[in-house]
This record gives C-alpha cells, sequence and structure tokens, in this order.
C-alpha cells in the first residue's frame, strides 16, 4: 500500500487515514470505523486554547535557541583569549635587488632608398 494516499492520522489508532475511508469530526481526522466506535469519547478542539498552545511552544523554542546562543557566546569568549600586545619589530634591511642586465647593443642597419 503507497503511503501518498494518507492525509493524516487518525486521532484513536494513531494510523495514517487514506482519503477514502477519513471523516473529519471535532477537529481531528478518523477512519470511518473508529469514529464510529470511540468518537463520541474526544472533545471538541478549543480553537483559542489551541492557537494559545502552539504560540507558547513557539516561544519555549525560541527562548531556548536563544539561550543556547548566549551559552555559546560565552564559551568562545572563555576560549578565545584576547591577543598581548607586542612592541614593534625593527623594520628589517630591504632585499638586495638584482641589477639589470645589460643588453648587448644591436648593430644599426643601413637604410638605402629605392627610387
Amino acid at each position: 500500500m503507497s503511503t501518498a494516499n494518507f492525509i493524516d492520522m487518525c486521532a484513536v489508532c494513531k494510523q495514517g487515514v487514506p482519503k477514502e475511508t477519513m471523516t473529519y469530526q471535532k477537529g481531528r481526522v478518523f477512519h470511518i470505523q473508529c469514529f464510529e466506535s470511540q468518537g463520541s469519547t474526544f472533545p471538541v478542539i478549543d480553537s483559542e486554547l489551541a492557537q494559545m498552545s502552539a504560540r507558547t511552544r513557539i516561544e519555549l523554542v525560541q527562548m531556548k535557541n536563544l539561550k543556547v546562543r548566549s551559552d555559546a557566546e560565552e564559551i568562545t569568549k572563555k576560549v578565545t583569549k584576547p591577543k598581548k600586545k607586542t612592541a614593534k619589530k625593527s623594520k628589517s634591511k630591504p632585499k638586495k635587488t638584482s641589477k639589470p642586465k645589460k643588453s648587448k647593443a644591436k648593430k644599426s642597419k643601413k637604410k638605402t632608398k629605392r627610387r
């Protein structure tokens, strides 16, 4: 059986629900058989409470990320020590440049005029 058909998970049996055998009741997805047998035990989802719960989870994750980042910054500050300033070193002697080689003088050719 291919998993491409599965839309969501059944609230009762926690298995994938194919589109053909699903029913959406009380803000949840059920197999038709599962809803008939145990669907009445599930209360209707309070949308306000669900939104508040989602926002709270997001804020919790953001706070954890912030704590991890601040802890990492503290660790890097402890590990990396500030560099000590050292006295200036004296300048090294300039490198000797080789003298340019003299090129041999070319013999000049006499130009003749053409008439």
